[in-house]
């Protein structure tokens, strides 16, 4: 009975995911953006502006001008400007063009959401989150969701292509780090924070455990490494999670009652990290942020969304608002942060 309940939950959040995800991908939607052509540069007249790295495949005469499947050759970099309600796209031939042209000296989060996102949906998730918490957003945007594939394929589609974007995220991260070793001005200056959220999680789990990541991995260039709501299995995980060098400090934030995750970890046959994590399987180098009597049931607890009645507490907002601009935040201060009902732990 309990197996068949959470069945029907599952359905149920994926079903409202995949509604979700048919509005982003409409016509209306769609038709609010626009692929500018080569030989055109952004004009610095919009503080609303986003970078986004893409491994979808582009089709420059589409009005939907990436698609919905990975395109693992290269990766393409966009700079986006949005003005009077329409988004205007620009193709950067590298990630150092792209982030030249953003306004102003914020800080840096890179961030890689879950399943069911299209790429007018990441944008949104992108400008909520930088509108939020006044930093530079970089999305690394990939394939999540197909619109013609019923909930459950979507599921092992999205987690299929989170895997196979493993290599191309590592291309990125090694961009970042030659920018900081070389102090490309884009960078100077500025705290850097990666965010992986729900099967986002899956590209950081496999680009560890499948790829060479020595280049990278010998001095911290990133200041907060955070693993949201992780669709990652929790056996285990401190095995790969250890390996991490290349991040100053890395937060795992999880939620016993995700319903998304009691989902996963249905599907899976395996307790996910971003459920409950056991004290003795949790990794030396990393805080753990237990959300759960300020999350309830959700699943997305980083932003205010406005579909969802949701809203993160003012001490919610405060935290995720340090944590984005890289800052170090201790496990006695994350309760402090927070409330003093929630458990903040590390194991020194």
């Amino acid at each position: 009975m309990k197996r068949s309940l959470l069945a029907i939950l599952l359905l149920a959040g994926f079903m409202h995911t995949q509604a979700q995800s048919t509005g982003y991908n409409s016509t209306a939607r769609w038709s609010t953006f626009a692929l500018q052509s080569p030989e055109t540069s952004p004009e610095p007249v919009s503080d609303t502006c986003l970078v986004f790295v893409s491994n979808r495949h582009v089709m420059t005469d589409s009005l939907r001008f990436v698609d919905e499947s990975l395109d693992t050759a290269a990766l393409k970099y966009f700079f986006l400007q949005k003005q009077e309600g329409q988004w205007k796209v620009y193709k950067a031939a590298t990630l150092g063009e792209a982030m030249k042209s953003l306004p102003g000296r914020k800080d840096i989060v890179v961030y890689a959401e879950g399943m069911g996102k299209t790429f007018t949906a990441n944008v949104e998730r992108a400008r909520l989150m930088s509108a939020q918490y006044n930093v530079h957003v970089v999305m690394f945007d990939y394939a999540s969701i197909n619109s013609t594939y019923k909930p459950a394929k979507n599921f092992r589609f999205a987690r299929g292509n989170a895997r196979g974007s493993a290599a191309q995220y590592l291309s990125l991260l090694k961009e970042f780090q030659r920018a900081r070793v070389n102090n490309a001005d884009w960078i100077s200056g500025r705290k850097l924070s990666t965010f992986y959220h729900s099967m986002g999680n899956i590209i950081l789990e496999k680009m560890v455990e499948e790829h060479d990541i020595s280049s990278i991995n010998t001095t911290p260039f990133i200041d907060n490494l955070v693993l949201n709501a992780a669709c990652v299995p929790m056996k285990r995980h401190s095995e790969w999670l250890e390996k991490i060098k290349f991040a100053k400090q890395i937060y795992v934030h999880y939620n016993a009652t995700d319903l998304q995750l009691k989902g996963a970890h249905l599907l899976t046959m395996k307790r996910q990290l971003g459920e409950k994590i056991t004290k003795r399987q949790r990794a030396e180098n990393a805080v753990y942020i237990n959300f759960h009597d300020m999350a309830g049931f959700q699943h997305s607890y980083f932003m205010n969304f406005p579909y969802n009645e949701y809203r993160l507490t003012p001490a919610m907002v405060d935290y995720f608002s340090k944590l984005f601009t890289g800052q170090d935040i201790s496990p006695q201060e994350a309760i402090t942060l927070l409330t003093t009902r929630s458990t903040a732990t590390s194991r020194m």
